[in-house]
C-alpha cells in the first residue's frame, strides 16, 4: 500500500484535535501532525494485535495435549 489519504472537514478536525489532544493527555488540542501520528501508531498496533492473536492460534492447534492417567 502506497499511500492512504483521510479527508475531513472543518468541524472534524476541531473534533478529531480535541479528542486526540486529550487521548494523549496533552492538556490542548494535539496538533494536525500529532492526530497524524496517533492515527498511524493505532494502525500499527492493529496490525501487530492481529498477527500476535494469529501466531497464538496457530501456536495452539500445535500443542498436544497429554491427559494424565
Amino acid at each position: 500500500m502506497g499511500t492512504m489519504t483521510i479527508n475531513t472537514t472543518a468541524p472534524e478536525d476541531v473534533r478529531l484535535t480535541a479528542a486526540f489532544g486529550k487521548r494523549l493527555g496533552l492538556g490542548r488540542d494535539a496538533t494536525g501532525p500529532e492526530v497524524k501520528a496517533a492515527i498511524i501508531q493505532m494502525i500499527k498496533n492493529a496490525v501487530q494485535e492481529q498477527e500476535l492473536n494469529t501466531a497464538v492460534q496457530a501456536a495452539a492447534a500445535g500443542v498436544t495435549t497429554i491427559s494424565p492417567t
